[in-house]
């Protein structure tokens, strides 16, 4: 998925989240909460990539177990989800998002 499909993606799934959506949104958002790259002047976006967190956090970009030591494009330019993404994945086996795209 290349990052305008992405942001589209984020976006659309903003505006009408499952309850996974939301629960990993409201999870992902903590980590930005306390990131040095969170910037609200003139509107709360990350300061590495310059997305709204409002529908940035709602990616579908996921990363997999599998890839945790290894080169991934993440979501986040930190880095800083993937922790958040593997607990989130280990934790439930149920289907998570209808499109959803493992990087």
């Amino acid at each position: 998925m290349n990052k305008i499909e992405e942001i589209f993606k984020a976006w659309g799934i903003m505006f009408n989240p499952n309850d996974a959506q939301s629960e990993l949104a409201a999870a992902r958002m903590e980590i930005c909460d306390g990131c040095d790259s969170k910037k609200t002047i003139p509107f709360i976006h990350c300061g590495e990539c310059g997305c709204a967190l409002k529908a940035k956090v709602y990616s579908p970009v996921i990363a997999l177990k599998a890839k945790v030591y290894s080169p991934v494009i993440d979501a986040c330019p930190k880095g800083k989800w993937k922790a958040v993404e593997l607990k989130w994945q280990s934790e439930k086996d149920k289907k998570r998002y209808n499109d959803i795209h493992i990087t």
